[in-house]
């Protein structure tokens, strides 16, 4: 029943032992450092300091992703923070399509997404770019967002999709609202607004307010959630950290919970380690709650997203 559940989340094409050949998806952080100061971000917890990653580091990922690009759906060049502020990104973002990968995306909360950065990142062949904009109310959105300046971000965002358009890219733009007390009652008109602006292939969507493995303070749910199902990252998602370290998921930001680091382990070794397969276990066997950060954790419920949604997200 949970090899169903699991296998009809990631990918319903694939098989267990696919899955747990290597991870479909990735989410790579090029930098570690953000232009914000979010609510709904630990941002203000972090314990690392890793900066930038070294260019032979990004060079030995994108080599090995792209020896088993067969297997990998989406790479996405973030994490923790703002990926704008790597200056190398454009270039970065070439070298994972020069090595054959499916799909290449961000998300950015797009305050630095000028006009110059929108053309690099098209050109260099950026396929989905997830634009951060919770509310359509100014001063709602500067409260969810601080210090960034609601004119800046929506010009910014309408000139991408202008830009967009008149390069003729396949990029797909993702609107998105992550969805909180403060902005709750505003979907229906936020959806509304977007869907007129963008193209049919686009994607306006929110995903709930997660509890970041029970490590957001103050954490105000708002919607329901299965947590006793296993979680579809440790079938699906890997997370590579600036460092090169590698921590259990995307809401382990202070790597607690350590799997191995891609300098000197390859990618498929880790996946497929002791480690991973006693964390399988676990959320397999019912005892999430063995791993402190998966009990209760919110972020890859059904629930957490728009409907329909699997590891897209």
């Amino acid at each position: 029943m949970d090899h169903s559940y699991l296998i009809n989340r990631i990918n319903p094409a694939s098989t267990m032992r696919a899955l747990e050949a290597f991870p479909s998806y990735f989410e790579i952080e090029t930098v570690n450092a953000c232009n914000a100061r979010c609510p709904m971000c630990t941002i203000d917890d972090w314990d690392r300091r890793d900066g930038l990653m070294a260019d032979d580091l990004f060079l030995k990922i994108a080599t090995e992703i792209g020896e088993h690009k067969d297997a990998v759906k989406r790479v996405q060049l973030f994490r923790d923070g703002e990926p704008l502020l790597d200056k190398k990104l454009a270039a970065r973002t070439a070298m994972m399509k020069g090595v054959c990968v499916k799909k290449i995306g961000i998300s950015t909360n797009a305050a630095l997404l000028t006009p110059s950065k929108s053309r690099d990142l098209l050109e260099a062949g950026m396929d989905e770019v997830i634009l951060s904009i919770d509310s359509l109310v100014p001063e709602v959105y500067e409260k969810i967002r601080p210090p960034l300046k609601f004119d800046v971000v929506m010009h910014n965002i309408l000139e991408f999709i202008r830009i967009r358009d008149e390069i003729g890219s396949s990029c797909q733009a993702w609107v998105r609202m992550i969805r909180q007390e403060a902005n709750k009652d505003e979907w229906t008109w936020f959806e509304r607004f977007w869907k007129k602006r963008l193209k049919p292939t686009d994607r306006v969507d929110y995903r709930n307010i997660h509890n970041w493995g029970n490590q957001l303070k103050d954490f105000r749910q708002i919607a329901a959630a299965n947590v006793e199902k296993p979680c579809v990252a440790l079938w699906s998602l890997m997370v590579i950290f600036a460092s090169g370290a590698v921590p259990l998921c995307n809401v382990d930001f202070s790597n607690k919970h350590p799997l191995g680091n891609v300098q000197n382990s390859s990618i498929a070794e880790l996946w497929q380690s002791q480690e991973q397969n006693r964390r399988r276990a676990h959320h397999l066997s019912g005892d999430r709650g063995a791993i402190p950060m998966c009990k209760g954790c919110t972020v890859w419920s059904e629930e957490a997203n728009t409907e329909g949604e699997r590891m897209a997200a």
